[in-house]
């Protein structure tokens, strides 16, 4: 039967530390890039071009401006997919991002008729002429 003893000691390899990668800053406009770039690589074109990409408050991040709540859910299940690619375009491996929802969801409003014929001749005003035209519709 082997066995070990802690007295053998076997070669002790030391390896090198990792080698220093300089990272340029990142702009604007290299994000945008990289940002069309993934979008193209995970084919996520659709998706990815419903959202303003932009640089975020700290160095390491950058912040997507979501118009949609239907981009906000699909980018959710494709971040991770998104943020490595943009780590490996960039070399910055602590980059991260985050979502700013900016749609504004609206209450349905009901109208009478009334306040729909005013809500559409403050829009048109040539509505008004319309009506005096065609006296025999009931609105």
């Amino acid at each position: 039967m082997d066995s070990v003893s802690i007295k053998s000691v076997g070669e002790v390899k030391v390896q090198p530390a990792a080698p220093k990668v300089d990272v340029k800053p990142l702009t604007q406009e290299d994000l945008e890039r990289y940002w069309n770039e993934v979008s193209a690589e995970l084919e996520l074109t659709e998706i990815m071009k419903n959202a303003t990409v932009r640089m975020g408050e700290h160095t390491g991040c950058f912040e997507v401006d979501a118009q949609t709540t239907y981009f906000a859910d699909e980018f959710r299940s494709h971040k991770i997919e998104v943020l490595e690619a943009m780590r490996r375009k960039t070399g910055m491996g602590m980059l991260n991002c985050k979502v700013n929802p900016m749609f504004v969801e609206e209450n349905a409003k009901a109208y009478n008729p009334d306040d729909k014929y005013n809500a559409m001749l403050q829009r048109n005003p040539n509505l008004a002429s319309l009506r005096h035209l065609f006296t025999e519709i009931d609105y």
